[in-house]
C-alpha cells in the first residue's frame, strides 16, 4: 500500500531527543516499510524520507496571519502529497484536514493529547466516511465518547533495539520534561525519604512558567551527589540510564493519555513507579512490572513503594514490553483495524 504519513512541522521525525509523537511516527514508518508497504512523509525540516518522499512544511510563528497562511498551504501540499495514496496516516493535528477528509482517501487519526467532548463533536461533524480515530489508551475518551470507529493502540517502543538489564546499579531514575505536572518535585522528595540516588533527565520546559519552575524549585535541590541532573538525553544515553536504574519514578500528577518512556523503561526490564492516574493503570501491571500509589502526589507512598521494588522481576518487565508495547504488535492491530475500503 501507499501510505502518506503526516506529522506537526514542530520536530523532525525521527526526533533527536524530545518528541514522543514524532518517536512513535518513525516508529510506525519503519514498520510499515518492513512489511513492504510505500512511506511518504509530510513532517518538518530535517526529517527522513522513509522512500516514498519527503514533503517539508514549516511551522508558524503565533501571530495569526502566520497561522492562518501555513494551515492554507498545508491544504494545497497535502492534497498534492495525498495524491496517489491508498491512505492517510495522520500524527498531527486534526483541524488541518479540512480538505484531506473531503477527497474519500481513508484517513487513520492518531490522537495523542487529551481528549474533550468538543473535540469529540468537532471530529464527529467533519468526518463523513473511511475514517479511524486511533486513541493511545481508553482513558482519553473515559470523558469524551464517541459514534466515531475507534481503537486503542498504547504507545510503544522497538524492543529489537533495547537492551535488557537484570540488575540495576541502586540508582533511582526520573526521564520526562522538567515541568510540574510531571512531578519531578515529587520524585526528588522521594529520594529524601528514602536516601536513594536520584538521576534526573529531561529538558527544562520552554513554556510559560516552565524556567521559573525549574530554577525555583528542581535547581536548587541539585547536590551532584543524591539529587543529580544529566540533562537532555538522546536514546543511547536513555536506554543506559533506564538500564542502570532499581526504578524509574514516573509522578506525573495530570491525565497524560499515555507515557511513552513507561513501555521504554520495561524494554530495559526496570519497574516503573507511578500514581495511580489517567491511562498508568492500562500501562502497569500493579506488583508484576511497577507499583501503582492511590493517592496522587503523595511522595511518603511512592517512598514506600521504593522498598519493594525487589519483589518485582526485571524479566517480567521486559516480557510485558515485548507482548504489549512493541512496534511489531503495535503495527498488527493498527493494520488489522484499517476501514474495509484500504484493504
Amino acid at each position: 500500500m501507499n501510505i502518506l504519513l503526516i506529522a506537526d512541522p514542530h520536530i523532525p521525525v525521527p526526533p533527536t531527543q524530545y518528541g514522543g509523537t514524532e518517536r512513535i511516527a518513525d516508529l510506525y514508518a519503519r514498520e510499515l516499510n518492513r512489511l513492504g508497504h510505500r512511506i511518504s512523509l509530510m513532517a518538518g525540516i530535517g526529517s527522513r524520507d522513509y522512500g516514498g518522499g519527503l514533503h517539508v512544511h514549516r511551522a508558524p510563528t503565533m501571530a495569526y496571519h502566520s497561522r492562518a497562511r501555513r494551515k492554507l498551504q498545508f491544504q494545497i501540499q497535502s492534497l498534492w502529497a495525498a495524491r496517489n495514496v491508498d491512505w492517510i496516516f495522520n500524527h498531527g493535528r486534526f483541524d488541518y484536514l479540512e480538505t484531506l477528509l473531503r477527497t474519500g482517501i481513508p484517513i487513520v487519526h492518531i490522537a495523542q493529547n487529551p481528549l474533550d467532548g468538543d473535540q469529540i463533536k468537532f471530529m464527529e461533524r467533519r468526518v463523513r466516511s473511511n475514517f479511524l480515530l486511533c486513541v493511545v489508551s481508553n482513558d482519553q475518551l473515559k470523558d469524551a465518547p464517541t459514534s466515531l470507529p475507534t481503537k486503542t493502540i498504547h504507545n510503544f517502543v522497538d524492543t529489537r533495539h533495547f537492551r535488557f538489564s537484570n540488575k540495576g546499579d541502586g540508582y533511582l531514575a526520573f526521564l520526562g520534561r522538567l515541568t510540574d505536572n510531571k512531578g519531578v518535585h515529587t520524585a526528588i522528595e522521594v529520594a529524601k525519604l528514602t536516601n536513594r540516588q536520584l538521576r534526573i533527565a529531561g529538558t527544562i520546559s520552554t513554556e510559560e512558567g516552565g524556567e521559573e519552575y525549574f530554577y525555583q524549585r528542581v535547581k536548587p535541590e541539585i547536590d551532584g551527589d543524591l539529587i543529580q541532573y544529566v540533562g537532555p538525553v538522546d536514546d543511547t544515553q536513555k536506554q543506559a540510564l533506564l538500564c542502570g536504574a532499581d526504578a524509574l519514578l514516573f509522578p506525573t500528577q495530570w491525565r497524560e493519555p499515555c507515557a511513552i518512556v513507561i513501555s521504554e523503561s520495561l524494554a530495559c526490564g526496570t519497574p516503573v513507579l507511578a500514581f495511580d492516574v489517567a491511562s498508568n493503570g492500562e500501562l502497569i501491571d500493579n506488583r508484576v512490572t511497577g507499583i501503582l500509589c492511590p493517592t496522587v502526589g503523595d511522595a511518603t507512598q511512592m517512598a514506600e513503594a521504593v522498598g519493594r521494588i525487589n519483589q518485582i522481576s526485571r524479566m517480567d518487565c521486559r516480557k510485558a514490553a515485548e507482548t504489549r508495547f512493541d512496534v511489531r504488535s503495535a503495527t498488527r492491530q493498527l493494520i488489522n483495524s484499517l476501514p474495509a475500503r484500504i484493504l
